[in-house]
């Protein structure tokens, strides 16, 4: 099982609206893609930043099952449109996204 985590940021003043979809919305439409099995929608609290970042206010953390590459290419064909919409309420250029590909150990 891979993880895919997502730091995003509302536009000012939406954070409640862009939790709403990712539940309501985003959620439900992305688990609908073949490889994506579980998604959780965390509230952030800044511990340490470095300077420059941006202040996220979610960390979504979703399960993908099986290769990623294929699964994350599907995702790509999908976003923006009926099947995975965007939301305005979203500061999409302050959003990080990164991939961590599980190394489980072989068996000997």
């Amino acid at each position: 099982m891979h993880k895919m985590v997502v730091f995003a940021k509302a536009t000012e003043g939406r954070a409640e609206e862009l939790g709403r979809w990712y539940d309501e919305r985003h959620f439900p439409d992305l688990l609908a893609v073949p490889g994506f099995v579980s998604a959780e929608r965390h509230t952030l609290i800044t511990v340490k930043q470095p300077d420059g970042l941006p202040g996220w206010d979610f960390m979504l953390i979703y399960e993908i099952e099986g290769d990623p590459m294929p699964v994350l290419r599907s995702m790509g064909s999908l976003m923006g449109t009926e099947k995975l919409p965007f939301t305005d309420a979203l500061a999409s250029n302050s959003t990080l996204s990164v991939v961590g590909i599980s190394q489980r150990p072989q068996k000997g």
